[in-house]
């Protein structure tokens, strides 16, 4: 019976046939002894599963996260106003809670939304641009958690009918059919208080105020050619004692935030060069420096404006500003103390100790006349007593006077120059009840990690939107 081959002896006639014409059988023990453990060896390495390609992409795959992993969060605001529609796509690294401002990439179009007021369909495919560029901009391992909103302003709000209300639901039928995350209501038309809003909660996280107490959070107040919005946190007892209308709840710094906010509207700068005309009468022509005459138009209405003599009076100018503010008017609290201006509700002494910074329309006048000293500034100290001084200046000389002496300023700029200056210390003064003297910071951008942004309210709505 013949003998069955052992292990060995298989592994050295398979050597054996593959190296016939060397002549090694002389060395057949030394080769068996080195190929034994060779062979076990490959035996091993071949019985032993593979790695899966996943396993292999991995060092690309950590990079990856590294950059775009669970510390990175993204968020999408559409800006629908009335010239044109705007995406900006936010990127935030959060530690410890606390989001860090990474980058705001953005894109604009026009027309806006509002010119398709008779095809919502094809104003809701408008936006598909920006959409691209939001998807291009989010890692899609990101995107089902990343909120998404569009908030429209006045250009829609103007539109007759239920023509607005068709639009924003195309957008909104648009918008779900994106790996985003929309939340109930957000597609709609912001009103003021929701810009004020979301602008002051822009101006604090850029401030780095959210994560202590309320107490030391900023107030805001911002000027604009129709009209102005105030803003500060409220203590949760004053908030529940509040009238609701004022009171909106927001979310940063790892809480809810409770704020007053109120927009005045026909009193920013542009309605209330009307006002003070309308109101005022003879005793407006004060307001004008000799050589001021014309006529001014807003809101498709024609104002006409005329100086008392040589030249303006602050005092008698500011009196005028005064009046049409109707600060007598009652907003139905138990005292009068607690009322603003035009009837608003603004509560007694509940901003006080608070510090004040104010944009937009007062920036660009502090920085035409001089009270803003450096051109380069982004931010700089005042008081409302610096717009009278300056307002006394200007409103004592003829308007081509004004215009010699403050080259940033003409034209019909130059013969208001003397009202509006009169209407920012009237504003802050009589308006928000700030001491002349008190501090204010002027304010057109903050410096935050090295770059300088604008406190406008899609940040503040990114913010929100990321800490609810």
């Amino acid at each position: 019976m013949k003998r069955p081959e052992s292990f060995g002896e298989r592994i050295w006639r398979s050597v054996d046939k593959a190296l016939p014409n060397y002549g090694l059988s002389r060395y057949r023990g030394v080769l068996l002894v080195i190929s034994v453990p060779i062979i076990l060896i490959l035996a091993v390495i071949t019985l032993v599963p593979r790695s899966s390609p996943l396993h292999v992409e991995r060092p690309h795959t950590l990079k990856e996260l590294r950059h775009t992993g669970p510390a990175a969060k993204y968020a999408i605001v559409f800006d629908a106003g009335s010239t044109g529609s705007r995406v900006h796509v936010f990127k935030f690294e959060q530690k410890n809670g606390e989001l860090t401002l990474i980058s705001d990439t953005f894109e604009q179009l026009k027309p806006g939304l509002s010119s398709f007021a008779d095809d919502p369909a094809k104003g809701a495919a408008s936006l598909q641009p920006l959409l691209d560029t939001a998807l291009k901009t989010v890692p899609a391992n990101l995107q089902s958690s990343t909120p998404i909103s569009l908030k429209a302003t006045a250009g829609l709000r103007l539109l007759p009918g239920d023509k607005a209300d068709k639009i924003l639901k195309a957008v909104e039928e648009l918008l779900r059919k994106q790996p985003f995350k929309l939340a109930p209501g957000g597609v709609a038309i912001m009103d003021g208080k929701d810009e004020g809003a979301f602008a002051w909660l822009t101006l604090n996280y850029l401030l780095g105020k959210l994560s202590g107490p309320v107490s030391q959070t900023v107030a805001a107040i911002d000027m604009g050619g129709g009209s102005i919005q105030e803003a500060f946190a409220l203590e949760d007892a004053d908030a529940a004692a509040a009238p609701k209308e004022y009171v909106s709840v927001l979310n940063g710094g790892g809480k809810k935030i409770n704020v007053y906010v109120h927009s005045y509207l026909g009193y920013g700068l542009m309605a209330g060069r009307a006002k003070l005309i309308d109101v005022g009468a003879a005793a407006a022509k004060d307001c004008f420096p000799a050589g001021a005459a014309g006529k001014y138009t807003y809101a498709g209405k024609e104002y006409v404006y005329e100086p008392a003599g040589t030249a303006g009076d602050f005092s008698k100018c500011s009196s005028v500003g005064t009046g049409a503010l109707q600060a007598n008017l009652t907003c139905g609290a138990a005292t009068q103390d607690e009322c603003g201006f035009n009837g608003a509700w603004r509560g007694d002494g509940l901003s006080e100790g608070r510090e004040y910074y104010v944009s937009s329309y007062f920036w660009d006048r502090a920085l035409e006349t001089g009270i803003i000293a450096e051109e380069t500034a982004i931010m700089w100290p005042s008081t409302a007593k610096d717009f009278e001084a300056k307002a006394n200046e200007v409103c004592a000389v003829e308007a081509e006077a004004v215009s010699k002496s403050y080259p940033k300023v003409s034209g019909d700029a130059a013969k208001f120059l003397c009202l509006d200056l009169t209407y920012c210390h009237v504003m802050l003064t009589q308006g928000f009840k700030l001491e002349p003297e008190m501090k204010v910071t002027l304010v057109k951008q903050v410096a935050y990690n090295g770059e300088k942004i604008e406190a406008a309210w899609p940040l503040g709505a990114a913010v929100n939107d990321l800490s609810s």
